[in-house]
């Protein structure tokens, strides 16, 4: 593919190419993209240097996640910006920790670590795919009131006028989709089975684990899940998934335990 047609082509289309091992395309991609990721990585990050790193690090990961059959096939920006904000946190996460130990790790840590780096990389593109089929998954309003408030940093009072509503029912509706996240991304993670009555159980399982049914109809689940030894495993895994996400605000809400 020529500049001129590498220039000129959709995202759509670069990806498809770079997926049949076109370096190029990824190059193109990079060019149009990047200065935009930097705006966005300023928002988050104070220093040129680490704005310039999160980027490059972000386009990497994308870049992997493509190789190993998954990764964005149309909405190229949107895919990256959320790998980069996933990426900001465990960075803020990280640095965190050694300001609050101030600990050198010793040599055989570092070779451990060196060891392990490959595996914390396949599991952190398993967990952004599922996050991003997660978020796809929601309703259009949840996922443009996500996109303003966690993305792009918007403000309730910017929002408002998009929606029609009070800076006070944007806020509100973020939270509930912030929870409808939550639920969608241990959704994503529940297998498909052929058995009708593990699939009724099933279809819910994610907002069930986070405590977001009404009793009449969690309890029909939580029953089936004692019974049945094949979805009792799927449950204790979201159980262990949901661990990771903030507690539900549901009032009086229980989340399973198993």
């Amino acid at each position: 593919m020529s500049n001129a047609a590498y220039e000129g082509a959709s995202d759509v289309a670069l990806l498809d190419a770079v997926r049949m091992g076109d370096q190029g395309a990824y190059g193109t991609l990079f060019r149009r993209h990047a200065g935009p990721a930097r705006q966005i990585a300023g928002q988050w990050l104070q220093g040129p240097a680490e704005q310039h790193e999160l980027v490059a690090e972000a386009f990497a990961t994308v870049l992997a996640a493509i190789r190993g059959g998954s990764g964005p096939r149309d909405n190229v920006r949107a895919y990256l910006l959320v790998t980069m904000r996933h990426l900001a946190i465990r960075w803020r996460r990280h640095r965190d920790q050694v300001d609050l130990y101030g600990t050198v790790p010793e040599t055989s840590e570092l070779l451990h670590d060196t060891a392990a780096r490959s595996e914390d990389v396949v599991q952190r593109l398993w967990n952004l795919d599922m996050a991003w089929s997660a978020f796809r998954s929601l309703p259009p309003r949840w996922r443009m009131v996500l996109w303003r408030t966690e993305v792009e940093s918007s403000s309730p009072t910017d929002i408002a006028p998009m929606l029609g509503i009070t800076p006070n029912g944007v806020a509100a509706l973020a939270m509930r989709a912030r929870e409808g996240l939550r639920q969608a991304y241990l959704q994503v993670q529940v297998p498909s089975t052929n058995n009708p009555a593990c699939q009724r159980t099933r279809h819910h399982m994610g907002t069930w684990v986070r405590g977001g049914l009404p009793r009449q109809r969690a309890q029909p689940i939580a029953e089936h899940v004692t019974r049945c030894a094949d979805c009792g495993a799927v449950a204790s895994h979201l159980a262990e998934a949901n661990r990771e996400l903030r507690p539900s605000r549901h009032s009086g809400a229980k989340s399973f335990t198993p």
